[in-house]
């Protein structure tokens, strides 16, 4: 397995994050949502009815899905809040101010052991790798609660996320963006008087064949194949090639490249979802190093949309004894 500590796809995710909309933490999910949220209600109605409001961790938290669910069951609550990604955490405190934030690896938190009553982490802690889960044990206090929803290898999400890794890659292949930025350059070079028609048509011939080529994947992938990146860009490249003399070259030029970057990081993103994945034989593992470790497994399961769905996440709930 390739590595998976947040250096891996960093850049990647904080990309990621900062062109998120404050609410899209909640629908990433697509279909398996509503399960995970019927899972945080019911631990949080559980976990949060003892009185004192308790210390509470969402680790590797991102726009803070899990906190949402927190503070609906117990509004009062003042969560702390640690991600890898400065962009989410800045996202998630516009949401909750109430969150104490802190930036962090969610395998090296700069927490003291026993910090925390609850630890609570969804798609999130695997990602830092296998020994993250026992970083996150390490700062629940004795008597407190682990819960981790973790990615399942060979699962439903991952398996979507190898569909849109292979789709954008495909993507990729067919050199769009290049073949584009030579037909925008031919045009805004014959508009200026300074190019030729026929350099004009060779490099629209030179593209057509890139055009073609997305046209049939989102014929065969559908519109909304890789969060709907393809029909975006798609969509855009169109209206822009349409009207090219509304357009400075500048302005076009660093949209193509932004493109190719959210390209690339899109690849990372979805690599980085597979490399989380915890099998059986993982899951059984860290469990019983928690086991060894003063924990008391209370919950070792998978969630499933239905019955007949494939798995949508691990949940491991364990109490330090």
């Amino acid at each position: 397995m390739t590595a998976r500590g947040p250096a891996s796809h960093a850049g990647a995710w904080d990309t990621y994050w900062r062109g998120t909309r404050e609410n899209a933490a909640h629908r990433e999910g697509g279909p398996q949502e509503p399960v995970l949220a019927a899972f945080w209600a019911s631990f949080f109605q559980t976990a949060l009815a003892t009185g004192n409001p308790p210390a509470l961790l969402d680790l590797a938290c991102g726009h803070g899905a899990v906190t949402g669910h927190a503070l609906q069951v117990s509004p009062s609550l003042a969560p702390c809040c640690s991600d890898y990604s400065l962009s989410a955490l800045q996202g998630l405190q516009q949401r909750y101010p109430r969150a104490r934030c802190v930036v962090a690896d969610a395998g090296h938190t700069p927490f003291a052991d026993a910090s925390f009553d609850l630890v609570v982490s969804q798609f999130g802690v695997e990602y830092a790798g296998p020994e993250a889960p026992y970083e996150a044990a390490r700062l629940v206090a004795t008597g407190g609660t682990l819960a981790l929803l973790v990615h399942v290898e060979g699962g439903a999400i991952y398996r979507e996320c190898a569909d849109n890794r292979d789709t954008v890659m495909a993507l990729r292949e067919l050199n769009i963006l290049g073949l584009a930025q030579a037909a925008f350059d031919a045009g805004f070079a014959l508009n200026a008087g300074i190019g030729t028609p026929e350099a004009f048509k060779a490099a629209e011939r030179a593209f057509t064949p890139a055009v073609r080529g997305l046209e049939q994947l989102l014929q065969t992938r559908g519109p909304q194949a890789a969060g709907g990146l393809l029909q975006q860009l798609y969509t855009d490249i169109a209206h822009m090639y349409r009207r090219m003399s509304a357009y400075a070259p500048e302005d076009v030029r660093n949209w193509l490249g932004g493109m190719d970057g959210e390209l690339t990081a899109y690849i990372g993103r979805m690599q980085s979802m597979l490399d989380a994945g915890f099998s059986r034989a993982g899951m059984d593992a860290v469990a019983q190093g928690l086991s060894a470790t003063g924990f008391s497994l209370r919950e070792l399961s998978q969630l499933r949309v239905s019955e007949q769905a494939q798995a949508a996440a691990w949940v491991l709930v364990a109490q330090r004894r």
